[in-house]
């Protein structure tokens, strides 16, 4: 009697498929990490500079708010210009390295005018710099001129740096707008520090 033959090649193929699904298949596991969250005080702060004494603080003032919509620690810098003469603070504001463990470079971001007030082009020169503005470059503008960046400053451990600022008010300013008071225009400028 004659055995008849199977045909083993649709099993054969299914078998085939089956290792191919397997190999292809991606292989899942689970390895846990966990994310502990301290807090402490950023390595670098600013702090009001000693000319914001001179006068009684009449010319400069500085203040701290949070944007909550941007999530953004702000400190807004108050400055008066003289009209018709160049005005130098030489000393408005202070970065300091208090709470870091190392250098800190910093460096200050010109980015422009904040909402517009009518009253920009009575500013001339709005320029932010390091130590010396004759000598380090630093941010802002002088007639036509910007200055997209400063030089960069390392601040190391325990010690400061300090931001003058530099002005010139068009001496053609109506009255009533050199009052001390009225705010001529806003002008952001982003310190960015690096930690070494």
């Amino acid at each position: 009697m004659a055995r008849k033959r199977r045909n083993y090649k649709p099993l054969t193929a299914l078998a085939i498929m089956a290792i191919a699904a397997l190999v292809a298949a991606a292989v899942t596991f689970t390895n846990v990490t966990y994310w502990v969250v301290n807090a402490t005080k950023p390595p670098a702060m600013k702090y009001p500079g000693a000319d914001t004494t001179v006068a009684g603080g009449n010319y400069i003032k500085v203040s701290y708010y949070y944007d909550s919509q941007n999530a953004l620690n702000i400190t807004r810098i108050s400055v008066i210009g003289f009209t018709g003469d160049p005005t130098n603070y030489t000393d408005a504001l202070r970065l300091c390295n208090y709470y870091g463990y190392g250098p800190i470079t910093a460096q200050l971001i010109y980015i422009g005018t904040v909402g517009s007030t009518g009253y920009e082009r009575y500013v001339k020169a709005f320029y932010v710099y390091f130590t010396n503005p004759y000598v380090q470059p630093g941010a802002g503008f002088i007639d036509a001129t910007t200055y997209s960046q400063s030089a960069t400053v390392t601040i190391n451990p325990g010690s400061c740096v300090t931001v003058g600022v530099y002005l010139k008010i068009d001496p053609n300013i109506p009255m009533n707008l050199a009052n001390g008071r009225t705010i001529l225009a806003t002008y952001q400028v982003n310190v960015q520090f690096t930690a070494q």
